[in-house]
């Protein structure tokens, strides 16, 4: 049987395992499937670990969250990003090149290889940490793709079923408006 974690649970076993080891971790995000209420499917994983998440929204600072362990897809990374996933230390010149970073990016309508290989350089240099209370940090990067690019297993889309299933029960038990 598949054990999910919820909300804060999910959160801070995450937080406690990327503290441990900050290196080589990646947040894929997708949306789900259109009959899925427009939730959001990711992947978070670490060379040890890997979670397949159900979130509500990612509209929102505090979403509704599932997730479950799943086996590491042989071969296969969850890693679509160029830069590895994690919170990095950020002092006020590197936050000020970001910002300028992305309003150039606005200024000129984006382009988005060269705004990615702008970001790359700025924050490939800077090591993921384990954050610490009063410290500042950029967290990310998050990668958002579309579902059929991750190559889902057949497994994967009956955990995602199930994950949305227990995520639909979560909102209607929270919130009694809720379908």
């Amino acid at each position: 049987m598949v054990e999910f974690l919820e909300g804060r649970v999910l959160s801070k076993h995450l937080l406690e395992k990327y503290s441990k080891n900050p290196n080589g971790w990646s947040f894929t995000l997708f949306p789900s499937a259109k009959d899925d209420n427009g939730f959001f499917g990711a992947f978070m994983g670490s060379p040890d670990e890997v979670w397949q998440l159900k979130i509500d929204s990612i509209f929102k600072p505090n979403p509704l969250m599932l997730g479950a362990k799943v086996e590491a897809r042989s071969g296969g990374s969850t890693n679509f990003g160029t830069i590895p996933y994690g919170y990095r230390r950020i002092d006020r010149k590197v936050a000020f090149e970001l910002l300028k970073t992305l309003a150039r990016a606005e200024d000129r309508g984006t382009d988005p290889i060269q705004d990615r290989l702008d970001l790359d350089r700025i924050l490939r240099p800077i090591r993921p940490v384990a954050p610490i209370a009063g410290g500042s940090y950029a967290e990310g990067p998050f990668v958002l793709t579309d579902r059929m690019s991750l190559g889902i297993t057949e497994e994967q889309k009956q955990l995602e079923d199930k994950l949305s299933s227990e995520l639909r029960k979560l909102m209607r038990n929270r919130y009694s408006s809720y379908g």
